[in-house]
């Protein structure tokens, strides 16, 4: 059985022709799933932004002497990309 997640109606005014372009792509008992995908896509991307911004700068030079040059960045990313232990570690899945 399937739990439903609680909802919450809400109304929205759009654009004209993005609603007409919605409905030209999306079936009508699927506006809200739609709706919902498509905002937690944006929410995810909207958060990342934020998280960006906020630690823009943070690391200096002098904190991480092993990591000024441009080639010392690419060997650090490349040794962390082969890191087999590392996404354990982070709890992840590799990307299919």
């Amino acid at each position: 059985m399937v739990k439903r997640a609680r909802t919450e109606k809400m109304s929205v005014t759009l654009p004209r022709e993005l609603a007409g372009e919605i409905k030209s792509l999306v079936s009508q008992g699927e506006v809200s799933s739609f709706f919902s995908e498509a905002l937690e896509h944006y929410l995810a991307f909207r958060k990342q932004k934020i998280a960006l911004e906020k630690g823009f700068g943070i690391w200096k030079k002098e904190g991480h002497p092993d990591l000024i040059s441009e080639g010392d960045t690419r060997d650090y990313i490349r040794s962390a990309r082969e890191d087999k232990g590392r996404l354990a570690r982070l709890g992840g899945t590799r990307a299919r």
